[in-house]
């Protein structure tokens, strides 16, 4: 088998910098693979079979045969080279999945055994997998125009600070002619998303997937936020509103336990503050004590409440080491009535715990 030389270069210099130094290493790694996971994203059912390869280097001193190549699901087809694996050289494993299957995120392993080692090497394919709806129109019951959609709200879920979250949404063409995305707009300034359609053109009555990349970096904010995107269709005179949802954290390298005094460290008087029996219509007004206890300056990102009612208030969102700051909170309780619970979120870069959480309780009579 031919392996293009820009892709045979990439493996020798990648497994360059894993050399064997143990003999149980030795024995661990006999076949060094360009990547152990592939995730083919999303796929939709009537596409047919997706295949991908995967290469793996021979890095021992003698020739390596595979032996076997076993997969946990039927719809997991694979082929290889029987001949044997030279020294230095690359062997090729390919893997076709059928979607016709379920629905839905899918993670298939791959267990490969060769003549030098009966437990093999495990290798996974993962992606999603759309199936089409029996009731077409059923399926995609939310209509601009002659396009459908699934949802009328794309959900991001959490988004981290560290890369982008890419979502797919779903896309039919009740139309006649070839459906083509021409952009997209927000309703704030900067654009942290970018967009486009997959295939380019979705024929009529067929279905395609707009692919779509957030990036929370971009956003610049933190917690739960709703963004209005509009896209622009090439059939459509006006462009399709859709709320855009998204829960964004900022993302923190792991942090050593001996390390745990040296950063930012979030320090809360109080984080459960039962105001006891209250009266409705009453105004009542807590402050409690902010203390940064790490070794850095501790900076406050967003306070966040999850009601009107309840107004929030930070003396400084800048705290030196071993300085404190005051939270004053004003809860507005006319109209309320019975048990309640409030919150009040503080986003930090105490790299170990970013998001705190104060609840408020009372019993308003």
């Amino acid at each position: 088998m031919k392996i293009p030389v820009f892709r045979l270069l990439a493996l020798f210099v990648c497994f360059g910098f894993a050399k064997v130094s143990t003999a149980q290493d030795f024995e661990r790694n006999l076949l060094f693979w360009e990547n152990r996971i592939i995730d083919v994203g999303t796929i939709l059912q009537e596409n047919g079979l997706v295949e991908v390869e995967f290469l793996g280097l021979n890095q021992t001193d003698s020739a390596i045969v595979i032996t076997d190549v076993i997969t946990d699901c039927g719809c997991t087809a694979t082929s290889y080279d029987k001949d044997s694996i030279p020294q230095s050289k690359v062997s090729s494993i390919k893997v076709s999945y059928d979607p016709d299957y379920l629905g839905g995120p899918f993670t298939k392993m791959i267990i490969v055994r060769t003549n030098q080692d009966i437990y093999g090497d495990t290798l996974y394919l993962r992606g999603v997998n759309v199936t089409m709806p029996e009731d077409i129109v059923a399926g995609y019951p939310h209509k601009y125009g002659a396009i459908g959609f699934r949802l009328p709200v794309i959900n991001m879920g959490n988004v981290y600070t560290n890369e982008p979250k890419t979502k797919m949404i779903e896309v039919y063409n009740f139309g006649k002619d070839s459906l083509k995305l021409t952009g997209h707009e927000l309703e704030i300034e900067d654009d942290f998303i970018t967009t486009y359609l997959s295939p380019e053109a979705i024929a009529p009555d067929s279905r395609g997937l707009i692919v779509l990349e957030y990036s929370a970096s971009i956003r610049n904010d933190f917690g739960f936020l709703n963004d209005q995107v509009l896209f622009h269709f090439n059939t459509l005179a006006e462009p399709v509103r859709m709320s855009l949802i998204a829960n964004l954290f900022e993302y923190f390298d792991p942090i050593p336990k001996s390390m745990e005094l040296e950063v930012p460290r979030l320090g809360i008087q109080e984080i459960d503050i039962d105001l006891k029996e209250i009266r409705s219509g009453q105004n009542v007004k807590k402050t409690i004590q902010i203390t940064n206890i790490g070794g850095e300056p501790l900076e406050i990102r967003k306070l966040t409440t999850t009601c009107d009612c309840v107004q929030a208030n930070l003396g400084n969102y800048e705290i030196g080491v071993n300085e404190s700051t005051s939270l004053e909170f004003n809860f507005d309780t006319r109209g309320r009535k019975g048990i309640d619970h409030k919150h009040i979120t503080i986003f930090s870069n105490d790299p170990i715990n970013p998001i705190r959480t104060i609840v408020i309780k009372s019993n308003i009579k």
